[in-house]
This record gives C-alpha cells, sequence and structure tokens, in this order.
C-alpha cells in the first residue's frame, strides 16, 4: 500500500481529515505522540475524541484502563485552562497498528465523522467558553472514571459521551455540549441503576445464606 506523508498541523483540515492522514505513514504502528502532533492546537478535543472511540473496539479486560487514564490527564488540563496538551512520555508511546486504526476508522466510522462535522458548527459560545470548558473538563474527568470501571455495558456509555464531549470541543458546538450533558445523566443514572441492582443480589444472597445457617 502506498505510504502517505502525514501533513504538518493546519486549521484548515476538517477533524475527518487529519484522522483519515493517521491511517497512512512509513511507520506499521501509530503511537500517541503523533497524535497530538497531527492535531495541533485542536489536540484537547479531538484526543478525547480519538481515545473514547477507539475504546469502543473489543479489548481484553483492562484494556479501557489504557484509554481511560489519557482522557482523565486531558480532561484535568482542559479544566485547568492548559494551553497545549501535556502527556507523559510512557503514554505518548502507546502505539496501536496504523493497519488496524486504518481498518477502525476508515469507511462507516469516517463518513458518520463527516456527516456530523456537516452538522456542527460554533454556536451557542457561552456553552465552549473558559468556563464551560472547566465544566466540561471535570465532566470529562468523571465519565472517563466511569469508562474504567468494572460494569456491564457501562464502558459504550461514558465512551460515547466523552466522543460527543470531544467533538464539542473541537468544533465550538454548544450544542453538543448540551447533548454530552444529557448523556452525562444518562450515564449516572445507569450506574446507580446497576450499583443498585449489585446490592439488592448481594443482600439476597446474603439473606438466604442467613436463612441457611
Amino acid at each position: 500500500m502506498t505510504s502517505l506523508p502525514i501533513p504538518q498541523p493546519d486549521a484548515r483540515r476538517t477533524l475527518s481529515d487529519v484522522i483519515e492522514c493517521l491511517g497512512y505513514g512509513d511507520d506499521p504502528k501509530l503511537d500517541l505522540a503523533e497524535v497530538v502532533e497531527a492535531f495541533g492546537e485542536r489536540a484537547f478535543g479531538a484526543l478525547m475524541l480519538m481515545l473514547s472511540l477507539m475504546a469502543l473496539l473489543p479489548w481484553p479486560p483492562g484494556g479501557k484502563a489504557v484509554f481511560s487514564v489519557p482522557i482523565m490527564l486531558l480532561a484535568l488540563e482542559l479544566a485547568i485552562q492548559r494551553q497545549t496538551v501535556w502527556l507523559p512520555r510512557w503514554l505518548l508511546r502507546i502505539s496501536v497498528s496504523r493497519d488496524a486504526y486504518r481498518k477502525a476508522s476508515g469507511g462507516k466510522v469516517l463518513r458518520a465523522i463527516r456527516a456530523i462535522e456537516r452538522l456542527t458548527r460554533p454556536r451557542l459560545p457561552m456553552l465552549t467558553g473558559e468556563l464551560a470548558d472547566v465544566i466540561t473538563g471535570l465532566v470529562c474527568f468523571v465519565l472517563a472514571v466511569m469508562l474504567a470501571l468494572p460494569v456491564p455495558l457501562g464502558d459504550m456509555l461514558p465512551a460515547l459521551t466523552i466522543a460527543i464531549f470531544g467533538l464539542a470541543i473541537t468544533q465550538r458546538d454548544g450544542l453538543a455540549v448540551l447533548i454530552g450533558g444529557i448523556g452525562t445523566v444518562i450515564c449516572g443514572v445507569y450506574l446507580v441503576l446497576v450499583w443498585a441492582t449489585v446490592v439488592a443480589i448481594i443482600s439476597g444472597l446474603l439473606g438466604w445464606f442467613n436463612q441457611l445457617v
């Protein structure tokens, strides 16, 4: 397959353009450092979007935590109003097969991102300003913690919600922030229901055991 060079960060390129270009390069591995460099000033939202989408792929037990940790760091940096992305070197060295990335991000996924791009635009600036970024960062940190929890299907909802917030930050779209807020409430309700179910099951088992003895 022909190898395409990764262009330098360019604000004129769309998010989908950058995502597609990252699938091509001389190195068979795509590491996080290359992703950060490719997105430039849009790295916060774009990285949160990409990492959350990658977390939706099937991974062995504990694999979700690999994505939740950098999302937590990015969310905190967004909350404290850092101007540039900082990640520890060991995180920047984390890589995936470029071929696997290209297969995961291409086709329907890329078309879906481009369709969403056409629907999003800068609007409702009160929801994308500095104060809003602080709140969004803190919310995404909590969602990233939920992403790492061993809850049945509990990783999908937080990952999708973080992806929405990532898109909102990148596109400065306040409407997407509102949708992300709705997703956060749904995640919270789901987690409470799962927790209540687990507590009820454990209480029932303990009651049954006490009756036996």
